[in-house]
């Protein structure tokens, strides 16, 4: 197919992580793709490999917190293929340490990056969703946004506020009328072996892990890609995300105990670390590529997900077995 006739995708944090395998995917699947983070050198060494795919990819550079920055990515997207039909959020920055430890300017920045650089991607995708009466707004968000961790409460906070946003903008629609043609997408994926750990900003004084058990990449991707296709409210990706979120909805106390022992002991490291800011505010040219190398040292989810299954299936009759339990309740009351 000729420009202009394909379908075109928007990603933000398309340089690495699960924006880089986004982007790749969506080239696969055959989409122009908009490709936009903060280092144009990585971008470029995804566009050539989209490219590669027999689409053509656009590069600009943007810090997504600056809406100017934000505003000039949509245009330069409809300038050079005259409209976009899905727009990714997922320039994403995280951020590790107890809450008294953390500094403040760092917590605003957190903020800034992951809910309001979303904030400014989600004005400019919708603006022209609705001019175009469609398109599919997909927000990164996290399973933290449904089951938060210690040491990560900024983080957590930043993605559950995405969460938050994206059922009150699918609401807004629906009043409007436009929820048919129009879809916001929330994804929350479970601990991804992406670099996000190693660029996090880091206030422990260990190095940080993976959180046990670790996902593809592009596992995340094919399900992003899927959505634009085929809109769902919410997906949570990967089975053991999908139990973090199940028992910390149905059992809270159990699941900030469990979850309080567990993550000391896993997502802090035995080595020392230096306090750091990680790459809240600039990039890091060392961590690069889709994958941070996590499956080779930590326990694979593809080894659990069998066991994990049958969690969930417990969680889901425990879960049956309330409501049922409440439905009787009422009937007697």
């Amino acid at each position: 197919m000729a420009e202009g006739t394909r379908d075109v995708a928007v990603i933000t944090g398309a340089s690495s992580g699960i924006g880089m395998a986004s982007s790749l995917r969506f080239a696969e699947k055959g989409y122009d793709v908009v490709l936009a983070a903060r280092r144009q050198e990585e971008l470029d060494k995804v566009a050539v490999q989209c490219e590669a795919m027999g689409v053509s990819a656009l590069t600009v550079v943007a810090d997504t917190t600056d809406a100017k920055a934000v505003h000039a990515l949509a245009e330069a997207a409809i300038k050079k293929y005259g409209r976009f039909d899905v727009w990714v959020n997922n320039a994403g920055v995280y951020l590790t340490g107890k809450f008294d430890d953390t500094p403040l300017e760092d917590m605003h920045r957190v903020l800034d990056v992951n809910f309001f650089g979303y904030v400014h991607g989600s004005q400019e995708a919708l603006a022209l969703f609705r001019r175009q009466g469609y398109g599919t707004l997909i927000n990164v968000s996290s399973v933290n946004a449904a089951a938060p961790q210690p040491y990560v409460g900024i983080y957590s906070a930043s993605k559950a506020a995405v969460r938050a946003l994206d059922e009150s903008l699918r609401m807004e629609l629906r009043v409007d009328g436009l929820h048919q043609g129009i879809h916001v997408c929330t994804v929350m994926p479970a601990s991804i072996d992406t670099n996000i750990f190693q660029n996090s900003a880091n206030y422990t004084g260990k190095e940080i892990q993976a959180l046990e058990p670790v996902y593809d990449p592009s596992y995340v991707a094919r399900q992003i890609v899927r959505l634009a296709r085929h809109p769902k409210r919410e997906t949570i990706i990967g089975p053991a995300g999908k139990l973090m979120a199940m028992q910390r909805a149905h059992m809270p106390h159990s699941y900030e105990k469990r979850m309080s022992r567990f993550t000391r002991a896993d997502i802090l490291s035995d080595q020392p670390a230096v306090m750091s800011d990680g790459n809240l505010f600039d990039p890091i040219a060392a961590n690069r590529g889709v994958r941070g190398g996590w499956r080779e040292r930590r326990l694979r989810a593809d080894h659990l997900n069998a066991g994990i299954g049958i969690g969930l299936a417990t969680a889901a009759g425990l879960s049956a077995g309330i409501g049922y339990f409440l439905f009787k309740r009422r009937q007697h009351s």
